[in-house]
């Protein structure tokens, strides 16, 4: 009987140990709001893409295009959790990223200049504050609103495509991305132009870790750098490389012209598919 309840009590300290070591490791200072530890897409690293010799290039043609995260393919860069534009926005306001000034990626905004990036300032007349009774007695006094990064609707996506004719293949590879933005002087909002243009291998590094909403299955979301590499998103093209490094709509036969504008875009991008097709034989 003593060596049973010596069993008895073995068996249950045996239970009791195994039952313990199967509980989570939870951090008390990390919320994770899902019933179990997502590590999938945080713990991703960048496939780095293949060596291309120069020689092995027999064709290259780069072009321009717009994505819109208001078409029903790109919304989903717009979700709160994990907006797009707000990520880019705060890795260069936090010098995770570094912010060009134009396409060419040569000259970098200087870390003061980045804070002031979409900040818009305007003079308005206000009511004296040592005066507040007076509603005649007004003085000047400077507006600063700082830029919100989720109004950014549109970006640019500069590309190169490429034939490499060793490995026989036609693909496209992204260059540099630069959010959208439309500046305001005098309360009036002017044409939209780059915020900033981002060197794309340098982001693939940082969003290989932002994690993109799935409608299909919350438990197989994507990075962004996925997203991007299997071209899931809609876009529409607005420049080619051209010797006046024009965009399509500042040629003059499409500058008051919509409809020949989206013709010639269509155009471009036929070209690409011909191109392509041209390259194999049946």
């Amino acid at each position: 009987m003593k060596t049973l309840r010596i069993f008895s009590f073995m068996l249950v300290a045996l239970f009791g140990v195994a039952a313990y070591a199967q509980q989570p490791n939870y951090d008390a200072t990390i919320f994770e709001d899902w019933t179990y530890e997502k590590a999938a897409v945080k713990q991703r690293k960048v496939v780095p893409y293949p060596y291309l010799r120069e020689a092995d290039v027999s064709y290259q043609k780069r072009i321009w295009r717009i994505v819109d995260t208001r078409v029903k393919q790109n919304l989903v860069m717009n979700w709160p959790k994990s907006h797009f534009g707000r990520m880019i926005y705060n890795s260069v306001n936090d010098g995770i990223l570094t912010p060009y000034r134009n396409d060419s990626l040569v000259s970098i905004y200087t870390p003061e200049e980045v804070s002031e990036l979409g900040v818009i300032r305007e003079n308005q007349q206000i009511i004296n504050p040592e005066n507040p009774d007076d509603p005649y007695d007004l003085i000047d006094t400077v507006i600063t609103t700082d830029y919100d990064p989720e109004k950014i609707k549109k970006f640019f996506v500069m590309e190169d495509w490429i034939f490499d004719k060793k490995h026989s293949v036609f693909f496209a590879r992204i260059i540099a991305i630069a959010p959208v933005f439309k500046p305001v002087a005098g309360g009036i909002e002017l044409n939209e132009q780059a915020l900033f243009w981002i060197y794309y291998p340098e982001l693939r590094n940082v969003m290989i870790n932002w994690e993109i909403f799935n409608r299909k299955n919350d438990a197989s979301r994507i990075s962004y750098d996925h997203w991007w590499e299997k071209r899931m998103f809609d876009s529409h093209i607005y420049k080619e490389s051209n010797e006046f490094d024009y965009r399509l709509k500042d040629f003059p036969e499409y500058e008051n012209d919509g409809l020949a504008l989206l013709l010639k875009a269509e155009e471009i991008r036929n070209e690409l598919f011909i191109t392509e097709h041209d390259l194999w034989e049946f």
